[in-house]
């Protein structure tokens, strides 16, 4: 089925049925969503020796560390 075929269907849909298919679509893109943030809170989650310090990235990226502006 097409989009544009959805789209007539959902056209003649009265009130409350347009609200039932909104909350069933508002639903799925929250699954997606949090889907989305599980993988997210897995990555924050690792430990901090897993992750380069300021230094390094500094370091990396060819930035001073000694601080000043200039």
């Amino acid at each position: 089925m097409s989009i544009d075929v959805l789209k007539q269907e959902l056209s003649t849909l009265d009130a409350k049925s347009r609200r039932q298919v909104m909350a069933f679509l508002v639903s799925l893109q929250d699954a997606q969503d949090e889907t989305h943030r599980r993988k997210i809170v897995e990555k924050i989650g690792r430990p901090a020796s897993e992750f380069a310090t300021l230094e390094e990235l500094d370091r990396r990226l060819g930035l001073r560390a000694t601080g000043d502006d200039q």
